[in-house]
C-alpha cells in the first residue's frame, strides 16, 4: 500500500511532520534497527485532542516523531502502518509489522511501533490512525441497541487485535478515505470501519495479548521503560546484559529486572529473546540473508540456540517460517 501524503489539516492537532529544532540527537544503531532518538520523550499517558463534535481524531505522522514512544491512552485506536518494517509492541506481544499492517488497540493498552531505520532516516506518513472516545460506543449502543455487537469487538481490543486478509484491505481503504472528510461524513466512515472490524472472520483477526491486565505504569516507571526499550532495540544484535541497561538508566540490575517484569510480565531475558526472534522474522521475510547470517544479525550467539528459541516463540524453524512467508 502506498503511503498517503501527510496533510497539515488532517485532524484537530496534526503535530509536526517530524523532529525539528530542539529534537533529540541521532546516533547509529545496529544493522536491522538503525538509528533512533536517545529518548522518545516522557512516556506518559498521551493526551489525545479529540474533536468535541464527533468524539474522533484522524491523524497521520512521520517516523520518528515525538509521539512514537511506549505509551498508552484511554482512547480506542485503529492504527495503520503505511511504510517500513519493524517491531510492533502491543501489551506484552511483539510482532513484525510491514506496510499495510493494521491494529485495533483498546483503551489503556500500552503500545509502540519501532521501525528499522538507517541513521538519520525518516519515514513520511508512516502512522495513520483513528482515535475514538472510549465512552462513544456505549453511548451509541444506548441509543441504537443494534450497535451492541461493538461490545465484543472492544472487549477483544483490550488485548490488542491485528487484522489481516480481506478485512485488513477493506478497513485500511476506509481509514485512508477518511482523510478529506469532516463532520457526519467522517463519523459515518468511522462506524463503517468499526462494522468491518466487528464482522471480520476468525482467520482475519488475531488477539495479540490474551492475558493482558492493565499495565499502565506510573509516569516515572513508564519513562524509564521507554528508555530501556530503546536501549535494547539499539543494541539488539550484540551482547546485551541487564547490567548494561542498568548502567544506561543509572539503576540497579534488580530494579531493572522488576521494571521489566511489571511492564511486560515476562521479564528482561524473555523480552530480549522475543525481540531478537521478531527481528529474525523480519529479516527472514524482507531479505535473502542465509539463516546463519539472520542468526547473527538478530543478536543470537550461536545457531543451535537461535533455532531452539525461534521454535519456542513461533512453533516452526526459521526455514519453515521463511517458506511460509514467501
Amino acid at each position: 500500500m502506498a503511503a498517503p501524503s501527510p496533510r497539515a489539516d488532517a485532524g484537530p492537532e496534526p503535530g509536526p511532520a517530524g523532529f525539528g529544532a530542539g529534537s533529540a540527537d541521532f546516533s547509529s544503531g545496529p544493522a536491522g534497527f538503525g538509528a533512533g532518538p536517545a529518548s522518545f520523550g516522557a512516556a506518559e499517558r498521551e493526551l489525545v485532542p479529540l474533536d468535541s463534535a464527533s468524539g474522533l481524531r484522524w491523524f497521520q505522522h512521520d517516523h520518528p516523531h515525538p509521539l512514537g514512544r511506549w505509551h498508552h491512552h484511554p482512547e480506542i485506536e485503529v492504527h495503520l502502518i503505511t511504510a517500513s518494517t519493524g517491531t510492533a509492541h502491543v501489551g506484552t506481544a511483539v510482532r513484525v509489522f510491514e506496510p499495510g499492517s493494521l491494529y485495533l488497540v483498546g483503551g489503556g493498552l500500552p503500545h509502540h511501533w519501532v521501525s528499522s531505520l538507517r541513521p538519520g532516516e525518516t519515514v513520511p506518513g508512516r502512522d495513520l490512525l483513528l482515535q475514538i472516545d472510549p465512552l462513544l460506543p456505549a453511548r451509541l449502543t444506548a441509543i441504537l441497541p443494534a450497535l451492541g455487537a461493538l461490545e465484543g469487538l472492544l472487549d477483544d481490543a483490550a488485548h490488542g487485535l491485528e487484522f489481516t486478509g480481506p478485512t485488513r484491505e477493506r478497513a485500511a481503504s476506509i481509514l485512508v478515505s477518511m482523510r478529506d472528510t469532516t463532520g457526519i461524513t467522517r463519523f459515518a466512515a468511522a462506524m463503517t470501519l468499526l462494522s468491518t472490524l466487528t464482522t471480520a472472520p476468525r482467520e482475519d483477526r488475531e488477539v495479540l495479548d490474551p492475558h493482558h491486565a492493565s499495565r499502565a505504569l506510573p509516569r516515572r516507571e513508564n519513562e524509564l521503560f521507554d528508555r530501556a526499550l530503546h536501549y535494547v532495540h539499539a543494541h539488539l544484535n550484540g551482547p546485551l546484559r541487564m547490567d548494561d541497561v542498568a548502567r544506561e538508566l543509572t539503576m540497579s540490575a534488580s530494579a531493572v529486572s522488576r521494571l521489566f517484569t511489571r511492564a511486560t510480565s515476562v521479564g528482561f531475558s524473555r523480552t530480549v529473546t522475543r525481540l531478537r526472534v521478531t527481528e529474525a522474522c523480519r529479516l527472514l521475510r524482507t531479505t535473502d540473508l542465509p539463516v546463519g547470517e539472520v542468526c547473527w544479525e538478530a543478536g543470537f550467539a550461536n545457531l543451535s540456540n537461535f533455532n531452539r528459541r525461534f521454535r519456542e516463540e513461533t512453533g516452526v524453524t526459521p526455514r519453515e517460517y521463511r517458506g511460509a512467508a514467501s
